[in-house]
């Protein structure tokens, strides 16, 4: 049996196994045709949701909306699909064609992916959000969630997730955690007038809503300078 065959049976038992409504024949034909050349993305286990009756928020990246994104998976690229991170269990979670299942992705087969126009690559036992990158300099954002302590309203006791991120800039391979401008300009002494200059005419701002955005335009901006001077 064919390995696309054997990844539609899967998807099949586990439709017939959460829709007993369905036909057999039916459902293995909608899934066919919506799955097409993409059936070996959708083998992963069903996820389990995080119902606001027990948690008190969601330990996904930045939203629990889903937004399109592609995934390079076992060597081969797939665009256009619907994706949310989870940072909790470091998962991708893809939403099936026909929006019928939520689905793990085999995290041991993702190369790389990408949710709208950032890339999120590897790192360790995670995925990295690679913020900015180039020969010289590269600026990454690492997303942390743990359980934290329960939230009590009233009678009822709620799990929350307790989540952090962190910027690490590296230089010339060399990696440094920055927080703020300062801790960024430190690393740049030459051309610490002109990245200060360009903060204050760009209104950077470095709050925890801005941080990324700000950051990101620092190091495009030091890179500049580094490849002019180096002309």
């Amino acid at each position: 049996m064919s390995d696309r065959k054997t990844y539609l049976l899967i998807l099949l038992c586990t439709f017939c196994i959460l829709s007993p409504a369905y036909s057999q024949q039916p459902l293995f034909e909608d899934f066919r045709k919506a799955a097409g050349t993409y059936a070996a993305l959708y083998t992963g286990k069903v996820e389990v949701g995080y119902s606001s009756a027990f948690y008190i928020n969601h330990p996904y990246l930045d939203t629990d909306e889903f937004r399109q994104g592609s995934i390079c998976y076992d060597g081969s690229l797939y665009t256009d699909v619907r994706l949310r991170y989870n940072t909790y269990k470091k998962c991708l979670i893809v939403l099936t064609p026909e929006r019928r299942m939520l689905l793990e992705v085999d995290m041991r087969k993702v190369d790389y992916f990408i949710i709208e126009d950032l890339k999120f690559i590897s790192h360790g036992d995670t995925y990295i959000t690679l913020l900015y990158d180039s020969p010289q300099m590269r600026l990454a954002q690492y997303a942390f969630c743990k359980m934290g302590i329960p939230v009590e309203k009233g009678e009822v006791s709620y799990k929350r997730f307790d989540k952090s991120t962190r910027f690490v800039l590296s230089i010339d391979g060399v990696e440094h955690t920055v927080t703020s401008r300062s801790s960024f300009l430190k690393h740049f002494p030459v051309y610490k007038k002109q990245l200060k200059r360009y903060a204050k005419e760009k209104k950077l701002k470095f709050s925890t809503s801005y941080r990324a955005e700000a950051l990101t335009a620092l190091a495009k901006y030091a890179d500049s300078l580094i490849n002019k001077t180096s002309l």
